[in-house]
């Protein structure tokens, strides 16, 4: 049996300025947050 040689996976390059993944879910939790708390009953 051959096996090709080896070649590791060439790695992605963060577009420029492109915002992480992180950054999506904290722009979309941090004011649902912010809403839940200032509704909240007294």
């Amino acid at each position: 049996m051959h096996y090709p040689p080896y070649r590791a996976a060439p790695r992605r390059q963060t577009s420029n300025g492109a915002p992480s993944p992180l950054v999506f879910v904290l722009l979309i939790t941090t004011p649902a947050v912010v809403a839940a708390a200032a509704l909240r009953p007294r």
